[in-house]
């Protein structure tokens, strides 16, 4: 089997791009964030589908629209009939983690009504 590569997908939100030292920012100062951005693959012109960072985190882990994914709010669950960018890097080989905030739930069709992992996330 072929060696599968490193792969880390950094989301950030609720601040403005241009606030970046790598973008000429004359005050701001972000090195770490700088050197992310000159060693892997930078968007510079990216935009959001959505406004709410839940459902548009949603966006990207589905590559869906709002209104066809509907986790239309902070902590809304992410119906699991759809795929995400985690189940198709897993067919590739890749063991995918989520580490850190993400502002969706998990679909609660899934679970029994009292599973634990249900009261975890409260958006």
């Amino acid at each position: 089997m072929a060696k599968i590569n490193n792969l880390l997908f950094i989301a950030s939100d609720q601040w403005r791009a241009e606030c970046l030292s790598c973008l000429d920012h004359p005050t701001v100062k972000t090195p770490n964030l700088d050197a992310l951005a000159s060693e892997g693959v930078f968007f510079n012109n990216h935009f959001a589908q959505c406004t709410m960072c839940g459902p548009r985190r949603a966006s990207i882990y589905t590559g869906m629209y709002l209104q066809n994914h509907r986790s239309v709010t902070n902590g809304s669950p992410l119906d699991s009939r759809h795929t995400n960018i985690a189940l198709e890097l897993r067919k590739l080989g890749y063991d995918p983690a989520l580490i850190g905030y993400t502002d969706t739930s998990p679909d609660p069709r899934l679970y029994a009504s009292k599973d634990p992992i249900l009261t975890t996330y409260e958006g």
